[in-house]
């Protein structure tokens, strides 16, 4: 009888931990009914997060920023190609922009909203997925650090060989 109990009970059990998600607003609705921009935004497409001490590219990599939008389609690269796009960009840019660690990306996340689990105000054009971050996993060098846009959620079992979009960031200078 009680192996029987359990094992009726079990999909009830699985069925809970999506109501967490269920329950909060998304995003782009919740943040539009008052609550204030935390960063502070320019004309130009960047944000900057002054109690990180953070400037954030409001597009994905790939995208430029234009009259308030992201314009273009944002790229998709393994892990090791997007580093090297970073640097890239950098370069010709001629200031520090580089993926963002696990925890920056971390630093982006609104609690108490989701879908995505960012300021769409901020990040316009911000996608629904997997976004790489500089992090390294401790499972190998196979695996990297991504941050899954929907919840804000880190995970560090990504294969470094899957294409995902990324956002690029810079210290911002004193």
């Amino acid at each position: 009888m009680f192996k029987i109990l359990t094992v009726s009970a079990l999909p009830l059990f699985f069925l809970a931990g999506c109501e967490r998600y269920s329950s909060l607003p998304q995003c782009s609705s919740f943040l539009d009914t008052g609550h204030p921009v935390a960063m502070q935004i320019d004309a130009i497409g960047s944000a900057l997060d002054k109690a990180e001490g953070l400037r954030w590219y409001r597009c994905s990599a790939g995208q430029r920023f234009s009259n308030d939008q992201c314009v273009g389609d944002a790229i998709e690269l393994q892990r090791q190609d997007a580093l090297a796009y970073a640097a890239e960009f950098a370069g010709r840019a001629g200031q520090p922009w580089r993926l963002p660690t696990v925890g920056e990306m971390g630093t982006l996340k609104q609690d108490h909203c989701t879908n995505p689990a960012l300021d769409t105000r901020v990040f316009p054009s911000i996608q629904i997925t997997n976004y790489w971050t500089s992090s390294t996993s401790l499972n190998g060098p196979s695996m990297g650090c991504t941050v899954y846009t929907f919840n804000g959620h880190s995970i560090c079992k990504e294969v470094v060989t899957q294409k995902r979009p990324f956002l690029l960031v810079m210290d911002a200078k004193p």
